[in-house]
Formats: C-alpha cells, sequence, structure tokens
C-alpha cells in the first residue's frame, strides 16, 4: 500500500511548480501579443472610430 503515496509529494510539488512556471509564461506571451499601437489625429474628447483589428471581441 505503500507504494500508492511514495511519488505523491514528488507529484504535487511537480504540479504545483508547472502551473505557477505555465502561468507566468503564458502572462508574459499574452502582453507582448496584445500590445496595440495607436495614433490619435483629433484633439482631445473627439468621437473616433477604430480601424483595424478588435481584440475585446465588442
Amino acid at each position: 500500500m505503500e507504494w500508492i503515496f511514495e511519488g505523491l509529494g514528488t507529484a504535487l510539488i511537480t504540479l504545483i511548480i508547472g502551473l505557477f512556471t505555465g502561468g507566468t509564461i503564458g502572462y508574459r506571451i499574452g502582453i507582448k501579443k496584445s500590445k496595440v499601437i495607436q495614433k490619435q489625429k483629433a484633439k482631445n474628447d473627439a468621437k473616433q472610430i477604430q480601424i483595424g483589428k478588435d481584440f475585446h471581441g465588442r
């Protein structure tokens, strides 16, 4: 019965480290890919339209 729980601690530690590392790397990739450079031609409080890709699905 001991052999069932023998590698359980190592598996849990590996899972936690993997989730943390994967989440960090995924977050950094998501931040780098979602940067959008926009230029404003009108003055402040002007109504404008957006041409191009819509990243938020609206």
